[in-house]
C-alpha cells in the first residue's frame, strides 16, 4: 500500500495512511506532494496512521535526512502538528527517533499505540479507524 492522504480542511486535518514497507523516497514524496497540495496551510495538524507498516527501509542516516527535509520547509509547516500510530516495535522505535531528531523544527510530533490517543493528542474530533 503506499502512501496516500486526505486533506479535511474544514477541520484543519490531514488523513494518510501507509502500509507494507517504507522508504525514504516514499516518505519525502509524500511530504513534497502534501506542501504542494493547494489546500495544504500551515499549521496543519496529520494523523499518520502507519499501523499496516511492516518494516521500513529506512536507517539512521535517513531518518536524519527525512527530519533535514522538515527543517527546510519549517515556514510551509508553520505550528503543523503530527501524530504517528504506529504497531510494530521496530516501527515504534524508529517514529521515535524521528520525534527526537526533529524536536528543534518540528517539537509537535507525537508517537502513539492507538488511533484514540492520537486523537486525543491533537485535540481533534474522533476519525474513522
Amino acid at each position: 500500500m503506499p502512501i496516500s492522504y486526505h486533506i479535511d480542511s474544514s477541520r484543519g486535518l490531514i488523513l494518510t495512511t501507509a502500509g507494507d514497507t517504507l522508504t525514504l523516497d516514499e516518505l519525502i514524496a509524500h511530504k513534497a506532494t502534501l506542501l504542494a497540495d493547494s489546500k495544504f496551510r500551515p499549521g496543519l495538524k496529520e494523523l499518520s496512521d502507519v499501523r499496516q507498516v511492516r518494516s521500513l527501509s529506512l536507517g539512521v542516516p535517513e531518518v536524519r535526512r527525512l527530519a533535514s527535509f522538515d527543517s527546510e520547509h519549517k515556514a510551509e509547516l508553520g505550528d503543523y502538528k503530527l501524530a504517528l500510530v504506529v504497531r510494530e516495535d521496530f516501527v515504534f522505535g524508529m517514529a521515535r527517533m524521528y520525534q527526537q531528531v526533529t524536536e528543534e523544527n518540528l517539537p509537535a510530533i507525537g508517537v502513539f499505540r492507538s488511533v484514540e490517543q492520537a486523537v486525543e493528542w491533537l485535540g481533534v474530533a474522533q476519525v474513522e479507524k
